[in-house]
C-alpha cells in the first residue's frame, strides 16, 4: 500500500511539474497576437529631423569585444556646434547628409511579423544585445545595436539588428532594446557603417593632380638611440601636365665624403613614370583610416606659429608616433620622422610637407605601435602614423611681366636759335620785292603747317596719354591679380593648419607606399626597341645630418639648392 502511496505522489508530483512547465514556457506568437502588430511602425513618433545623434554597436566575435561608433552634435570652441565622431576623439565629422540618410532609413519601419516571445531564442535570431559584460569569447547570435538620440539625450530609435530573414530583400530579425519580442522588419543597413572614413571629409590634403608641380623626396631613417637620422639621400621631380615628357628628375644628390654631391641617371635608366603617375593620384586620393589628437600646447602653436613647443607632454606624445624634435641651433628645433618625408608644392603656392611615423595597429586607446604593431597586425593592417604642415611659398606663383610706359619724345625748345645762313638768306629777299611777295606766301604757308602740326601733337599728346592710361590699367590688373593668388594661397594655407595642428593622422600601409618613394623605385632600365615593340604589342652618413636638414628646409624649394 505504501508503494501505491509513493507512487501516486510522484505521478502528481511529475503532473504538476509539467503543468507548471507548460504554464511559465514561452509560448510562440498566437495567430491574433501576430495580427495584432502586424502593420504597426516600431517606433510611430520617431521623426528623423530630431536626430542629433547616432550609436552603433557592433560585436566582434573573435576578439569578444564591441566596437562602439558615435557621430554626434557637440559644442565647438566658438560655441556652435559642429558634428564629430565621440568615438574618435571628437574628430570633426562630415555628417549632415550621412546622419540623414541614416535616420531616414529608421523611419516608417513596420513590423511585417512577430517570430518569438522568447529571450532564449534571441541568439537563434541573431539579436543578443553586444554587451561586452555578458558575452564571452565565441559567442554566437549578437546583433547591432543602434540608438539614435535627440539633442536633448532623449532615446528615438533602440533596437538590435540581427539576422536576416528568409525571404531576405532586405528582412530583418529586430527586437527593440529592452524587450523581449523578436519581429520581421524590412530595413536598409548601408546607411548605417561604422567605418571612420564614412563620416569624415574624404580629401585630406584638398589638392587635385593637376595642381601638382613639385615633389620633393628626403630619404632618410631616424635613429632614436643616437638621436640623428640615417641620410639615403634626396630627389626631386617637377611634373608639367602640358610638357613632354612630363616628369623631370630636377635634383638628384647624395652624401659623399661629408657633403651633398649630385648624381645623374645612367645612360641606360630612365623614370618610371607609372609609379610617379600613381604617386601623384595618391595625393589626391590620400585616405586616412584613424586620428590621434596631439597635446593641447602643441596644437596651439602649431596653429599660431607654425613652431613647435619642447615640453615633455610634446616631446613624449611625438615620439611616440616617430617623430622627434631635434636641436639645430638656439630655440631652433626641426621635426625629424621616422621615415623620412614628401614635400608636395602646388601651383597656387601651397607646400604640404607628410612626415611619415610608426607603424601602428588598432584604434584609439587599443592601438599599438612600433614593432609590437608588426607583430600583432593581421594581414592588410598595418597603418602608420603621418603628421601634416603647410607652408606658402610665393616662389610658385608667377610674378606678372609689367608692360613698360612709352618713353617721351623729346621737344623742341621754345625760342630756338637760327643759323648764320638764315638771316642772309631772309636779307636777300627782303631787298627783293619778288622775294617779299614768296615770304609773304611762306609765312602763310608756314602758319597753316604750324596749325596742322599744333593739332597733330594734341592729337599725339591725346593718343600717348590714353596709351598709358591703358598700359596703368593692365599693370594694375595685373598686380591685383597677383596679389590675389598671393592672398588665396596664404589663405588656403592659414586653413589646412587650423585642420592639420590638432590631429596625428593614421594612414594605411597600401597608401603609405604609394607615396613613400625611394630613388631605386622611380627609376628603371630603359627599355630597347624591341621591349618596347613588345609591351606594344601585349598592350654614407653626415658629419652633421641634423644641419643637413636645417639646410634643405632652408633651400626652398626643387631647384633653388646650389
Amino acid at each position: 500500500m505504501k508503494e501505491n502511496t509513493k507512487t501516486l505522489t510522484f505521478i502528481v508530483a511529475a503532473v504538476l511539474v509539467v503543468l507548471v512547465a507548460v504554464i511559465v514556457r514561452p509560448r510562440p506568437p498566437r495567430p491574433a497576437e501576430e495580427a495584432e502588430v502586424r502593420g504597426k511602425e516600431l517606433f510611430k513618433d520617431f521623426q528623423p529631423l530630431e536626430a542629433a545623434s547616432l550609436e552603433i554597436f557592433d560585436f566582434d566575435e573573435e576578439q569578444a569585444t564591441v566596437r562602439p561608433f558615435k557621430v554626434a552634435q557637440t559644442p565647438g570652441k566658438d560655441g556652435t556646434t559642429r558634428w564629430s565622431i565621440p568615438s574618435h576623439d571628437n574628430y570633426p565629422a562630415d555628417a549632415q547628409d550621412q546622419l540623414a540618410d541614416a535616420a531616414a532609413s529608421m523611419m516608417g519601419l513596420t513590423i511585417l511579423d512577430k517570430v518569438s516571445d522568447s529571450p532564449g531564442e534571441h541568439a537563434t535570431y541573431g539579436v543578443l544585445e553586444p554587451d561586452p559584460n555578458r558575452l564571452k569569447a565565441g559567442a554566437t547570435g549578437v546583433g547591432t545595436k543602434v540608438i539614435l538620440q535627440d539633442k536633448e539625450g532623449k532615446e528615438l530609435v533602440a533596437m538590435i539588428i540581427g539576422k536576416e530573414a528568409p525571404d531576405g530583400n532586405n528582412l530583418r530579425y529586430v527586437r527593440r532594446v529592452g524587450e523581449d519580442p523578436v519581429y520581421i522588419v524590412e530595413v536598409k543597413t548601408d546607411k548605417l557603417s561604422t567605418k571612420f572614413e564614412d563620416w569624415i571629409e574624404e580629401d585630406l590634403l584638398k589638392l587635385s593632380t593637376w595642381d601638382i608641380r613639385e615633389v620633393r623626396v628626403l630619404d632618410y631613417s631616424f635613429d632614436e638611440m643616437t638621436g640623428q637620422p640615417n641620410i639615403r639621400g634626396q630627389f626631386a621631380l617637377k611634373y608639367n601636365d602640358a610638357g613632354e615628357p612630363k616628369w623631370e628628375l630636377i635634383e638628384d644628390r647624395v652624401i659623399k665624403e661629408q657633403k651633398w654631391a649630385d648624381r645623374n641617371l645612367g645612360e641606360d635608366q630612365e623614370l618610371d613614370t607609372a609609379k610617379l603617375d600613381a604617386m601623384r593620384n595618391a595625393f589626391d586620393d590620400l585616405e586616412i583610416v584613424d586620428v590621434s589628437p596631439k597635446p593641447e600646447g602643441l596644437s596651439a602653436e602649431l596653429r599660431d606659429t607654425g613652431t613647435f613647443r619642447t615640453n615633455q607632454e610634446a616631446v613624449l606624445s611625438l615620439a611616440n608616433r616617430g617623430f622627434y624634435l631635434v636641436p639645430v641651433s638656439n630655440q631652433q628645433y626641426e621635426l625629424l620622422s621616422s621615415e623620412g618625408e614628401v614635400r608636395v608644392v602646388t601651383k597656387d603656392g601651397v607646400q604640404y610637407t607628410l612626415r611619415f611615423g610608426n607603424v601602428a595597429a588598432g584604434t584609439g586607446g587599443g592601438r599599438v605601435v612600433g614593432e609590437k604593431a608588426k607583430e600583432e597586425a593581421e594581414d592588410g593592417d598595418l597603418n602608420r602614423f603621418l603628421f601634416v604642415m603647410a607652408e606658402f611659398n610665393p616662389e610658385m606663383i608667377e610674378k606678372p611681366e609689367l608692360e613698360p610706359m612709352p618713353g617721351e619724345e623729346p621737344k623742341k625748345a621754345e625760342g630756338e636759335e637760327k643759323t648764320d645762313a638764315e638771316p642772309a638768306a631772309e636779307n636777300e629777299k627782303a631787298e627783293d620785292p619778288a622775294a617779299e611777295t614768296e615770304k609773304t606766301e611762306d609765312e602763310s604757308a608756314d602758319a597753316a603747317e604750324a596749325k596742322e602740326e599744333t593739332g597733330a601733337d594734341a592729337d599725339a599728346q591725346k593718343d600717348d596719354q590714353a596709351e598709358r592710361e591703358r598700359i596703368e590699367r593692365d599693370n594694375k590688373r595685373k598686380l591685383d591679380e597677383y596679389e590675389k593668388k598671393v592672398e588665396e594661397g596664404k589663405k588656403k594655407v592659414k586653413e589646412l593648419n587650423d585642420r592639420f595642428a590638432d590631429w596625428y593622422y593614421v594612414i594605411s600601409d597600401d597608401v603609405y607606399k604609394k607615396i613613400h618613394l625611394n630613388r631605386d623605385e622611380i627609376i628603371k632600365k630603359k627599355e630597347t626597341k624591341d621591349e618596347n615593340q613588345a609591351n606594344d604589342a601585349a598592350g654614407g652618413a653626415a658629419a652633421d645630418p641634423v644641419q643637413s636638414f636645417q639646410n634643405l628646409k632652408e633651400a626652398g624649394p626643387a631647384g633653388d639648392n646650389p
